[in-house]
């Protein structure tokens, strides 16, 4: 899990600092405040950091692997593969060394910082990263696009999630999220890939069976939270940056993925939100106090052509209203 996080002179950012995460955390602000750059700069620390092999590689810190400027045997690592590929395909790298601070910690509460070598640490959550247009969808189409090499304006943030679903995993019962077992059900039924063609289809609780194409848009952007869940990505060992969480939702179906990105936070998944609607702040502040349950929002503000974070402020102590 990620515990705090710090950026300096990056885009709009001065200096950026946020402290103490919690399971979950709501990042407010208008339009082009930087909510998303900073969504998608702590999935790919996180996404990095897990997927951290090699042995050589072990013997940097996060700060170099992230900037390619690891060096081992007299050489520059990042001959055949470059960190800053992700970065790249992120659409986050400015072509200059991004100076960032952040502290992670695994399962076991072991903790590590961006600055310390990373060695034996075993980092076991998984990152998953939600845009914010649907794409059970269009997954086959993103998958065309990537493998023919055309430029089409998705990034990897569509692309790891599309084969994170699509790739067979061995999942140990103890990880899975018992929340689905008997509670899960936003739209009268449940979202199926069928494993011989990719297709995607929902399976109403009336008996008929519809491809996700033709159904509503809540279905298609709801959907992927159980489709994640059946192939064995979103475990207790997870987390989740969602952007734009409230895009074609209802305002009900808002207020019920609100209830339950809080429910599956208390067994374990920790949440990065991006938003600039109040209604998504109103009812977490309202499960937060019925709760009294830890949530974290963190204020997106323009101050001179930069901006400034405001936060964190716990909204189960503290009433915060969108500025």
């Amino acid at each position: 899990m990620i515990q705090n996080f710090e950026i300096l002179d990056y885009r709009q950012f001065k200096n950026a600092k946020f402290d103490n995460f919690a399971n979950v955390n709501l990042f407010v602000g208008e339009n082009d405040t930087g909510k998303t750059t900073i969504l998608k700069f702590l999935y790919c620390i996180s996404y990095q950091l897990r997927n951290i092999k090699n042995n050589n590689m072990r013997a940097c810190n996060i700060f170099q692997y992230i900037n390619n400027i690891y060096t081992f045997n007299n050489f520059q690592f990042g001959t055949s593969y470059k960190p800053t590929d992700k970065l790249k395909k992120l659409y986050l790298y400015d072509g200059n060394t991004i100076h960032f601070n952040a502290s992670i910690s695994n399962s076991k509460n072991e903790t590590i910082s961006s600055n310390n070598n990373i060695n034996n640490y075993d980092y076991d959550y998984k990152s998953l990263f939600i845009p914010a247009k649907e794409i059970l969808s269009i997954m086959n189409s993103i998958i065309y696009l990537k493998n023919q090499n055309i430029e089409s304006g998705f990034d990897d943030s569509y692309t790891d999630i599309i084969y994170e679903i699509l790739a067979k995993k061995n999942i140990d019962e103890k990880e899975l999220l018992s929340f689905f077992k008997n509670k899960y059900d936003f739209y009268n039924g449940n979202i199926q890939i069928d494993k011989n063609t990719n297709a995607v289809n929902y399976y109403k609780n009336d008996g008929n069976i519809y491809n996700i194409n033709i159904t509503a848009e809540g279905i298609k952007k709801l959907g992927i939270f159980e489709v994640l869940h059946s192939t064995g990505n979103l475990t207790k060992k997870s987390i989740l940056f969602i952007d734009e969480p409230e895009n074609s939702l209802h305002p009900k179906m808002v207020r019920e993925l609100m209830r339950f990105l809080v429910d599956i936070s208390k067994e374990g998944v920790q949440i990065f939100m991006a938003s600039h609607n109040s209604f998504v702040l109103n009812q977490l502040s309202h499960i937060a106090l019925k709760d009294n349950y830890p949530i974290n929002v963190y204020f997106f503000i323009k101050e001179n052509n930069y901006t400034k974070i405001d936060g964190a402020y716990d909204i189960s102590k503290t009433c915060a209203e969108l500025k």
